[in-house]
């Protein structure tokens, strides 16, 4: 199932890089009219192709991707972005769904002119949002790699008993949301009181522009409404699939010979509610549905990463280089050979 060469990159040191900095360029302010003035920050590196294109989870950020960014600007052009209401892009013009963020990100494909097509590289649920880009525009992605990633049907292990545990949690957080929403729009969040009012905290140790740059957003309602509008829309709170799960699953095929890598954390997410046996169903169906998605394309690998938990780009950098480098060359093979 594995290339030789995606092989041999996977099992080399599992040793964790130093702490990263975030290059000084990602820093900064950088943005493009999507949709009569509403601006998207992207700022893009290095020379090549094709571009790799990145997509950070949930409450994330450029800054999640620090850890890969050197080595893969060193091997192609790569792009950062922030989705709508997140880091320094302005916030969405609807509720955050599927269809909303990939229609954003087509619109500044074409804006920021970005030649493509491009190398998808999503995490948690910004892998999500990458094979529904693939799935809508599969004449703008030539491939994929997901890194641990949410996808369609990733709640169906649930028994009634475990939605009843999980829904209160989950709006719980959601309500959470909203208050430093109201706090920011009040703008009574600062470094100092984030965690206080628990809300999204910033490390003291980063460098000022890092800094600067995470707490424009999470010291603002922006960023927690676009949060909360994610949650609301991507969580199931039932048997039935969630409004942006439904966007998926009424979608088209990958294309088939799309070249494509799902990584699978080691340690999956999990809930500190649940018990260990319900902690073991969850692990089961996460990785079981990873292993469908790099089905889905018959270019598709899939490869659970040890000694790694959700953020496997932090815990090993290595994997996750590897598989973004495999996934690069086998799209300029495929290039060659046209």
């Amino acid at each position: 199932m594995t290339s030789l060469l995606f092989g041999l990159l996977l099992l080399s040191s599992a040793v964790q890089s130093p702490p990263a900095s975030l290059d000084r360029r990602l820093q900064e302010p950088s943005l493009v009219d999507i949709d009569e003035g509403r601006k998207l920050n992207v700022f893009c590196l290095g020379e090549g192709s094709p571009v790799v294109l990145f997509e950070q989870g949930g409450e994330g950020n450029i800054a999640n991707w620090k850890w890969v960014e050197p080595e893969i600007s060193a091997l192609t052009r790569t792009c950062f972005y922030d989705r709508a209401g997140f880091g320094y892009s302005d916030p969405p013009a609807s509720p955050v769904t599927a269809l909303s963020v990939t229609d954003d990100l087509h619109a500044l494909l074409a804006a920021a002119e970005i030649k493509g097509p491009v190398v998808l590289v999503g995490h948690s649920i910004g892998g999500f949002y990458a094979t529904v880009h693939a799935s809508r525009f599969p004449d703008e992605v030539a491939g994929l790699v997901l890194v641990d990633p949410g996808f369609a049907g990733q709640e169906l292990w649930r028994t009634a008993e475990d939605v009843r545990t999980d829904l209160p949690n989950i709006e719980r957080g959601e309500q959470s949301l909203l208050d430093c929403a109201r706090l920011g729009r009040a703008g009574e969040l600062t470094h100092e009181n984030l965690q206080t009012h628990r809300c999204f905290p910033v490390a003291d140790d980063l460098p000022p522009g890092e800094t600067r740059y995470l707490l424009y957003a999470v010291t603002g309602p922006a960023w927690y409404e676009a949060e909360h509008s994610q949650s609301v829309n991507f969580f199931s709170r039932d048997e039935d699939l969630s409004i942006s799960q439904r966007q998926a699953e009424d979608l088209g095929r990958l294309r088939e010979d799309l070249p494509l890598v799902v990584l699978s954390a080691g340690t999956p997410p999990s809930s500190g509610w649940r018990n260990p046996e319900r902690t073991r169903a969850h692990a089961e169906h996460w990785h079981d549905g990873h292993r469908r998605l790099a089905e889905r394309s018959a270019n598709g690998r899939w490869a659970v990463v040890e000694d790694a938990g959700h953020f496997v780009q932090r815990d090993r950098p290595d994997a996750v280089s590897a598989a973004i480098t495999d996934v690069v060359l086998r799209v300029r093979s495929q290039a060659e050979s046209q």
